[in-house]
């Protein structure tokens, strides 16, 4: 019988040991998967709707995402037709359509990783838009290959802190007539994560254009491949 108790023991700790094991390789995964979710993440709404979104994450073709599901690391809390609420790492972050949040280990935190390539899709009136950063401040943008210049209008370039007035004064024709416009090199354009340094821009007094254009001072120095009703855009 000691003999027995002794067996039924050994057998009794190694089960345990099994179990132990079990515990460390299912810790080992979560903090794996927890590591993955929070790597730097860029999300660009394409789409939204009631309780779905259609999410392009990290460039990646883009995906309708129920609320309540995970997509790449990225979860759906909810969503309507104006906005969602998505959430990485355990943090959310509110995302409106053609939107772009950059998500690093902290939410909302750009990350200093730059993408080499992103998608872009047209959108119904067959147009390319997406969001984007200027020296850090988020803008959405209108892809135009006819703008030889990135451009904005002087409202929007004073909330992106761009000190436009300092830059080479001239004029441009617009739907209202001849404008003001100056053009001055700027830090930075971000676009779905993909970062271009040094862009020549320029500003028009008033209200045009509605959306800033982003004209070919910056996809000129990309790799630029349309097909169908994407856009490819590729850092040589």
């Amino acid at each position: 019988m000691r003999w027995i108790g002794f067996i039924v023991l050994i057998s009794l700790t190694a089960v345990s040991l099994f179990e132990l094991r079990i515990v460390e390789a299912k810790d080992a995964e979560a903090k794996k998967v927890v590591s993955k979710a929070v790597e730097a993440k860029t999300v660009v709404a394409i789409a939204l709707f009631n309780d779905r979104a259609m999410l392009s994450v990290d460039g990646k073709k883009a995906k309708i995402i129920r609320a309540g599901s995970t997509y790449k690391g990225v979860k759906v809390i909810s969503s309507n037709t104006s906005e969602a609420v998505i959430e990485i790492g355990g943090k959310r972050k509110t995302l409106r359509l053609n939107g772009t949040a950059v998500i690093g280990g902290s939410l909302g935190v750009s990350s200093k990783r730059s993408a080499t390539s992103i998608v872009l899709y047209e959108n119904e009136v067959g147009f390319f838009e997406s969001g984007g950063l200027v020296n850090g401040r988020s803008i959405r943008f209108l892809v135009d290959t006819g703008a030889n210049l990135v451009v904005f209008n002087s409202r929007q370039a004073t909330r992106l802190g761009i000190d436009y007035l300092s830059g080479e004064s001239g004029f441009a024709s617009t739907a209202s007539g001849v404008a003001p416009m100056y053009t001055l090199n700027i830090d930075s354009i971000s676009v779905g994560g993909l970062e271009l340094k040094d862009i020549r821009v320029g500003v028009i007094e008033g209200g045009f254009p509605e959306i800033p254009l982003l004209g070919m001072t910056f996809l000129s120095r990309l790799h630029m491949n349309r097909t169908g009703q994407t856009m490819v855009l590729k850092k040589p």
